[in-house]
């Protein structure tokens, strides 16, 4: 039971931490450059209501998985298409499926891999604030909201990339373990 709970908890926080993360930093944003569209008593009543936050909240992390997941089918299909290219990309996009349906993946296997995708969710919400501040505010591209956001943008793909080699080394160790028991066990 501990276990199914700490699961749960772990696809919460994959969910909502970015959810939370984009809104915090939207806020912060606001705070340090006002908006010219948004009244700020509209601001006063949703911080005077737990509810109203908990929902925009929750509206933005649904709103950011959703941008997360067409950039992972993308990502996806990019590795189907150039399977023969790149071997690595693919096996990051497609092997895990096939490991995790097996149960080949352990718990720290599957977090390491999760991490990846929370990154890819964080990337998400930033396009999503940069979106924001530069259609809905209008913002032209030389201003500091939208350069502070580009410098996160490409520090955020720069942490991606990091954690797409992680999980594609333990991808690579989980295929290498599956092959070497095949060796061992061979009636297994």
């Amino acid at each position: 039971m501990i276990e199914t709970i700490g699961k749960n908890i772990w696809l919460l926080l994959t969910v909502i931490l970015p959810g939370l993360f984009t809104y915090g930093a939207w806020r912060l944003l606001l705070v340090l450059y006002p908006s010219h569209i948004l009244d700020s008593e509209a601001f006063t009543a949703i911080d005077n209501s737990g509810i109203i936050t908990t929902s925009i909240i929750i509206s933005i992390a649904i709103l950011q998985q959703a941008v997360g997941i067409s950039i992972e089918f993308i990502m996806s299909m990019i590795a189907k298409i150039t399977q023969k290219y790149s071997k690595s990309f693919y096996s990051l996009f497609w092997e895990r499926f096939e490991l995790t349906s097996a149960g080949l993946l352990n718990e720290k296997s599957s977090r390491t891999i999760g991490k990846l995708f929370l990154s890819i969710n964080i990337f998400a919400g930033l396009l999503l604030l940069l979106f924001y501040f530069k259609f809905y505010e209008s913002l032209n591209f030389d201003h500091w909201i939208l350069k502070f956001l580009v410098f996160f943008l490409i520090f955020n793909l720069t942490t991606i990339i990091f954690r797409m080699y992680n999980a594609l080394s333990v991808i690579k160790k989980c295929n290498n373990d599956n092959k070497n028991n095949m060796k061992t066990h061979p009636n297994a």
